[in-house]
C-alpha cells in the first residue's frame, strides 16, 4: 500500500476506512504489535533503543495521517500504543453506534 494514498482521519465519519488502512499499512511495517501495545518496551538497553525507534516510527505513521482536529485527542499520548486506544476509545464506539443506528432504520 502507498503510504502516501492513505486518508487523513477526520473524525468518526471516515474512521473505520482509516483504520483498515492504517492496520494494514502498520502491519506491513511490522509495527502492529506494537501499536496494539503486545509489544512491550523491554529492559534491556538495547532492545530499548530498538523499541523506542519502532514506536517513533508508528507513532509518525499515526500522526501524519490525521487531521489537526483529531490530533487533540492524543495530543498527550506519549507512545503509539496509547494513542492507538485513545483513538479506540474516541471513535471505535461512536462507529459501532453509528452502525446501529443505520441498521434500526434499515429494519424500519
Amino acid at each position: 500500500m502507498d503510504t502516501q494514498n492513505v486518508m487523513k482521519l477526520e473524525g468518526s465519519k471516515n474512521w473505520n476506512i482509516w483504520k483498515f488502512q492504517t492496520s494494514v499499512l502498520l502491519r506491513g511495517q511490522g509495527l502492529f504489535k506494537l501499536v496494539e501495545g503486545t509489544t512491550v518496551k523491554p529492559e534491556n538497553e538495547t532492545l530499548h533503543s530498538q523499541w523506542e525507534a519502532q514506536d517513533a516510527k508508528a507513532q509518525s505513521l499515526i500522526v501524519t495521517r490525521m487531521t489537526e482536529d483529531v490530533m487533540l485527542h492524543i495530543i498527550t499520548c506519549d507512545t503509539a500504543a496509547k494513542m492507538w486506544q485513545k483513538l479506540l476509545s474516541v471513535y471505535e464506539q461512536k462507529s459501532e453506534t453509528s452502525i446501529h443506528i443505520v441498521q434500526q432504520r434499515f429494519f424500519q
